[in-house]
C-alpha cells in the first residue's frame, strides 16, 4: 500500500481541437470530482470552432482551469504542453470529447494506494448508452512485463486516458508523447511508460466515458495515413521495448496481426483497395504470414480468432459487416 498525502494535486490534461459540441461536458464532469485537490490544463489545439470560447468562459468560473491556446501542433503536442505546465505529483489525460464519472480521479488514487503502482488503470469504461457498472471489482498488481503484454492485448482499448500516471516517471526518464507519431501515440506513450514501473494497479471499475459517435475523431474517420501511422507506432515499440520478454513480443506480434487485419477490413470497406494498393498489399500480406499461429491459438479470444479467420479467409464479408458493426456502435453510443 503507498501512503499518500490528503492534499495530494493531480493534474489533469484536456487536449482540445474542434470539440466545441463536447468540451463543457467534458471539463465540467472534471470540475465536479469527489477528490477537489486538481488542476485542469485544457489545451486548445488551434481550434476553429467555439472551442476556445467555452475554455476561457468555464475557466472565470473555475480557477482549478487553466486554459492554454496554441497554434494547431496536434494531440501530442497539446499533451506534452500540458505535462510541462502541470503541477500535480500525477497526471491523468482525458479527451476532449469524452467525459469522466465523479468519482474517477477518487478511484483511481484508490488503485494508487491499494497496489503502489506508478502506472494503475481501469480495465472496462462505458462505451454504451444505459451500460451498467460491472457487478464485481476487482483490483490486481502487475509487474512490467504482464502489465506491458496487457496493454498490447485486445483486451484495453488503445487510448492514454482510462489511466493515472506518476508524472516523477515521465520526468526522470524524458518520456513524453512522439510527435512524428499521431495515430498510436498513445500505445507508445504508456507502453514505454509501463516498462520503467516496479508495478502496475489494475482495476475494473467503470468510471469513464468513451464516446464512439464523433464522426471527426481520428479512431472513426477512414485515413490512410493513419493506418501507416498506426502501422508505424508498432514498429516503434518494437523497436524501442526496454524488457526482453517472449510474452511482450508475442503479444506485440498479436497486436500487429489485429491491427493489419483491421486496416485490410477498413481499406477494404471504403473501396480504397485500388488506390492505396501497396499499403493494402502490405497488411495483407503481414496477416496472411501470422494469422495462422493466432487463429489456433486458444490463448487468445474466439472472438478474435474468428475475426482473423474471417479476414483472412473473406475479407469483403468482414468489411461489410465492419460496417454494420460501426453504424451500430454510434447508435449505441455514451452521448
Amino acid at each position: 500500500m503507498t501512503l499518500l498525502k490528503t492534499n495530494t494535486l493531480v493534474s489533469i490534461v484536456i487536449p482540445a481541437y474542434n470539440v466545441g459540441r463536447y468540451i463543457e461536458e467534458c471539463i465540467l464532469s472534471v470540475v465536479n470530482q469527489t477528490y477537489t485537490h486538481i488542476e485542469i490544463l485544457v489545451v486548445n489545439d488551434g481550434s476553429s470552432d467555439n472551442t476556445p470560447d467555452v475554455i476561457d468562459k468555464l475557466a472565470i468560473q473555475d480557477k482549478r482551469i487553466v486554459p492554454i491556446h496554441q497554434q494547431n501542433a496536434g494531440v501530442s503536442a497539446s499533451r506534452n504542453i500540458g505535462i510541462k505546465a502541470s503541477k500535480g505529483e500525477y497526471l491523468i489525460f482525458v479527451d476532449g470529447d469524452d467525459y469522466i464519472a465523479p468519482d474517477f480521479v477518487e478511484y483511481m488514487l484508490k488503485l494508487v494506494k491499494m497496489t503502489g503502482g506508478e502506472l494503475c488503470l481501469s480495465l472496462d469504461s462505458f462505451t454504451r448508452t444505459r451500460e451498467k457498472q460491472v457487478r464485481h471489482e476487482v483490483v490486481e498488481v502487475l509487474d512490467p512485463i504482464k502489465a506491458t503484454a496487457l496493454l498490447l492485448s485486445p483486451r484495453i482499448i488503445v487510448g492514454s486516458w482510462n489511466k493515472i500516471y506518476k508524472k516523477s516517471i515521465l520526468l526522470d526518464n524524458n518520456l513524453e508523447f512522439s510527435t512524428t507519431l499521431f495515430y498510436g501515440e498513445g500505445l507508445f506513450f504508456y507502453t514505454t511508460f509501463s516498462q520503467l514501473c516496479t508495478k502496475v494497479g489494475v482495476g475494473n471499475r467503470k468510471v469513464y466515458y468513451y464516446r464512439r459517435n464523433n464522426y471527426d475523431s481520428a479512431t472513426t474517420k477512414f485515413n490512410i495515413r493513419s493506418l501507416i501511422n498506426g502501422d508505424l507506432a508498432i514498429e516503434e515499440i518494437r523497436k524501442n521495448l526496454r524488457i526482453n520478454s517472449t510474452i511482450i513480443d508475442r503479444m506485440l506480434e498479436l497486436h500487429k496481426c489485429l491491427f493489419s487485419m483491421g486496416a485490410v477490413v477498413r481499406i477494404k470497406a471504403n473501396c480504397k483497395e485500388k488506390e492505396y494498393s501497396q499499403e493494402y498489399k502490405r497488411f495483407k500480406t503481414y496477416l496472411h504470414e501470422h494469422a495462422p499461429k493466432f487463429i489456433f491459438s486458444h490463448d487468445v479470444s474466439l472472438y478474435h480468432r474468428g475475426l482473423l479467420l474471417g479476414t483472412y479467409f473473406c475479407p469483403i464479408l468482414m468489411a461489410w459487416l465492419d460496417l454494420l458493426r460501426r453504424k451500430r456502435i454510434a447508435s449505441v453510443s455514451v452521448e
